[in-house]
């Protein structure tokens, strides 16, 4: 079951549960910037209205992220 949660600046919980319905996940990156779209196939949904995540990470961290874990998986 995918979802996605965020806290915003004012301290708020914003969540996005999937639930059980087919996502898509698309990955746009930029020189500078990562962008990961999910969005839910969600039927019967008027188009535009589907749930959604859009995340916008700068690279360097998205980076060190993977590094991080892969380093992380080959102790393992």
């Amino acid at each position: 079951m995918a979802h996605v949660i965020i806290r915003g600046g004012n301290g708020r919980r914003h969540e996005v549960d999937f639930e059980d319905a087919d996502i898509t996940v698309e990955l746009h990156a930029s020189g500078d910037h990562v962008e990961l779209v999910i969005e839910a196939s969600d039927n019967g949904v008027p188009v535009g209205k589907n749930r959604f995540a859009l995340v916008n990470i700068p690279r360097h961290l998205l980076s060190k992220a993977m590094a991080d874990l892969a380093r992380k998986d080959r102790r393992s």
